[in-house]
């Protein structure tokens, strides 16, 4: 089979169209004009290689279900979810879809996610960890129906891991990577200055520094990086001293120039680049870097332990809200369900998880396609040792009630409201965070009193409120 691919353009304006282009043989026009039937997925291109990887998954697929053409629309990983909001607004849908996290709750409000329950067989429910698809914990139900199917190991959406290069530590006088944040800056002040503009101790993982909210989630609960709500108390807590102090050890940093200069214009890609290449001494990332760092650099003495937490002590663990996060979605305007099914029922077999892990080294939520390997990969056990280390149950607003739901996603339709873009403002224009906020907090409360004022009694603080939850021990549901 054959591939051409276009570069997808993306216009920022109203009337931006997203076009497609078919990564597989046989399928766009000439599979639509003849027998088969065409299932259009729209998808992103990453982690990298991710583009070719689903070609030949696809061309797989395609061999093995010769009555159905996949035709794959790719958009950029911070374009998808308002490219699909766009096709399906043109009437245009794709059938299956990736649409994560909140971005499928906002489809699921306009009615365009189908559910998956009448094709879900006890076959499909045994692939999964024991208890991981349970309603009520799952992430993929609403209101008791399964909306999404995952991908990635569920401890994986979750996890976040320091990364540190051992022979710099070494070479530096530090046997042992930081554990606290003094350690941090201490160390990465030390390993700059010897570095001598070659070598640089730290620096924030991408542009809107998300290592801000990586060490913040060891001082303060999950829910004020997520949300800017403290689900202990159902108000808004932005600015709360974890939080803040997150904010501003990254700001010292910034000003005293011990991270890597440029840094608030990286892409994702570019912290385990320079990591790779020995120019980047430690940074907290997703476990996802790991394998690509290994790629790049397979020699390179590479150590993964547990983000740094505050020097008066952890004040939080890290989340697992969910058992899963959303990730694929079939279209409810879906011309072809069954055929789509087809589709999302092979993301979710044991041989595409497998080729996924072996391909980019990530755990995904079919544990037994990787398990066994991963106990013998040293870079990966150090991974399923922080995971075990650092990961707690925590409540799941979204889950336990409808007005919870509500509440959060009125929340999460409003990015600005969440602390990333006035953190990096902070950062880099060497000012006080705690000011800002305060007031990102005054327009959370607002928000959630008009949620709760328009939902006619079903949505309450109390839906936001765990009072007996304690963040550094496991929640049950009973709490």
């Amino acid at each position: 089979m054959t591939c051409t691919r276009r570069a997808l353009p993306w216009v920022a304006a109203a009337l931006a169209l997203t076009t497609s282009c078919s990564l597989v043989g046989a399928g766009g026009e000439e599979a639509a004009s003849g027998s088969k039937v065409t299932i259009t997925i729209a998808l992103v291109p990453d982690p990298p290689g991710a583009s070719e990887f689903y070609r030949q998954q696809f061309d797989q697929f395609q061999a093995a279900n010769p009555g159905i053409a996949v035709k794959i629309v790719e958009n950029p990983s911070d374009q998808q979810l308002s490219a699909i909001e766009l096709m399906f607004q043109q009437g245009n849908a794709p059938d299956v879809f990736r649409a994560q996290d909140n971005g499928m709750d906002r489809l699921l409000e306009r009615g365009w996610v189908a559910p998956l329950d009448q094709y879900v067989t006890p076959e499909f429910l045994s692939r999964f960890p024991e208890g991981s698809m349970q309603p009520s914990s799952s992430g993929l139900h609403r209101d008791g129906k399964l909306m999404s199917l995952p991908l990635v190991w569920g401890n994986w959406s979750a996890l976040r891991v320091f990364i540190y290069n051992k022979a710099t530590l070494r070479d530096n006088g530090f046997a042992d990577p930081p554990k606290t944040w003094s350690e941090l800056e201490k160390m990465a002040a030390a390993i700059t200055k010897k570095g001598g503009g070659k070598t640089f101790g730290y620096s924030p993982a991408a542009a809107k520094a998300p290592a801000v909210e990586m060490l913040a989630n060891t001082a303060v609960p999950y829910s004020v990086t997520a949300n800017g709500i403290d689900f202990r108390t159902g108000r808004a807590a932005t600015a709360s001293p974890g939080l803040v102090e997150s904010v501003e050890l990254h700001r010292r940093m910034h000003a005293d120039g011990v991270m890597m200069p440029g840094w608030e214009s990286w892409d994702g890609n570019r912290a385990f680049t320079e990591f790779a290449a020995g120019r980047l001494a430690m940074y907290a990332s997703p476990p996802w870097n790991v394998a690509e760092i290994r790629k790049l650099n397979p020699s390179i003495e590479m150590g993964v332990s547990a983000i740094p937490v505050p020097d008066a002590g952890r004040g939080a663990y890290t989340a697992l809200p969910q058992s899963f996060g959303p990730l694929w979605g079939m279209s409810a305007q879906s011309k072809h369900p069954q055929e789509a099914w087809k589709v999302m029922d092979f993301l979710a077999s044991k041989g595409f998880h497998q080729a996924y892990y072996t391909k980019f080294g990530t755990f995904t939520a079919l544990e037994s396609a990787w398990k066994d390997q991963a106990a013998k990969n040293p870079d990966q056990k150090a991974i399923l040792d922080v995971a075990a280390e650092t990961l707690r149950p925590a409540p799941n607003p979204k889950l336990a009630t409808k007005g919870g739901l509500a509440i959060l996603t009125a929340r999460e339709a409003k990015p600005e409201l969440r602390h990333v873009d006035a953190a990096v403002a902070a950062i880099v224009g060497n000012k006080p965070f705690l000011p800002v906020a305060k007031e990102i907090d005054t327009k959370i409360e607002a928000l959630i009193d008009e949620t709760v004022a328009a939902s006619s009694g079903t949505a309450s603080r109390k839906d936001i409120t765990f009072p007996a939850w304690d963040p550094l021990k496991p929640y049950k549901p009973e709490q």
